[in-house]
């Protein structure tokens, strides 16, 4: 049980940090592609798994885990399905299970 509770923790961690690294990433210049609204996508998508993990689906959360260590590690965070197409305006900040998303892959509800 306390094992699973320190990796719990550990992923939770490990999402809001990718979050914040966005946001430094996105005022720092880079993903310039990313409309604001899309790096809003992505920041609330993270925060939410991270928060209330039981809100989304098992395969969302490992996406959104394997998203934030990509987004950790710059290791092509653009190559996830949960990445926001370039260039798309997001108005609505949910995200939708990858079997689900309209083509081309994009964080729209």
């Amino acid at each position: 049980m306390r094992t699973r509770t320190h990796h719990r923790h550990a992923v939770t961690v490990l999402l809001l940090n990718a979050r914040s690294i966005v946001l430094a990433r996105r005022r720092s210049g880079r993903h310039p592609e990313l409309s604001d609204a899309a790096v809003n996508v992505v920041c609330n998508g993270l925060t939410g798994v991270a928060v209330d993990p039981g809100a989304v689906s098992a395969q969302l959360r490992e996406e959104a885990t394997a998203l934030a260590h990509r987004i950790v590690d710059d290791d092509h965070p653009e190559e996830s399905p949960l990445w926001p197409v370039p260039g798309w305006d997001l108005p609505v900040t949910s995200w939708l299970h990858p079997e689900q998303r309209p083509r081309p892959a994009s964080l729209v509800a």
